[in-house]
């Protein structure tokens, strides 16, 4: 299978709610996303032009998350948290999960899928730990 590989950046913060260690607290990364699809989006001679994977991904990814307060829906904390940042006209995106690496690889991956043909998407919180959603 030929795959190429798009990778943007974005910074956000988070707490995780409940967690046992640091994380515990409010705190930021410079997230990396790495997106990697298959052919099935080009015109044969390339999987996908890097300027259209660059603009999903900003659509998907960068425009959303950049700079934002990322929070669970589900954590009362969280959701006080994301009021206060509203109030102050601040970004913030509520979602249906702990924000976790993982789950957010999950998450872009889920979102990516109905515009390309993606096959694997990583993202790393820091530069040494990452999170990677493969297709089955």
């Amino acid at each position: 299978m030929l795959t190429v590989s798009k990778q943007c950046q974005f910074d956000a913060a988070h707490v995780l709610t409940n967690h046992a260690g640091q994380c515990k607290n409010l705190h930021g990364h410079t997230y990396r996303v790495i997106v990697e699809v298959a052919e099935g989006n080009g015109d044969g001679d390339m999987v996908i032009d890097f300027k259209d994977l660059k603009q999903v991904m900003r659509e998907v990814v960068m425009e959303r998350f950049d700079h934002a307060f990322i929070f669970d829906e589900a954590s009362a904390s969280e959701c006080e948290i994301a009021a206060v940042i509203a109030k102050h006209g601040m970004r913030s995106v509520g979602l249906p999960f702990r924000s976790t690496a993982e789950n957010l690889a999950r998450y872009f991956f889920r979102e990516l899928a109905g515009r390309v043909n993606v096959v694997s998407v990583k993202v790393y919180e820091t530069p040494e730990s990452c999170a990677e959603y493969r297709r089955d």
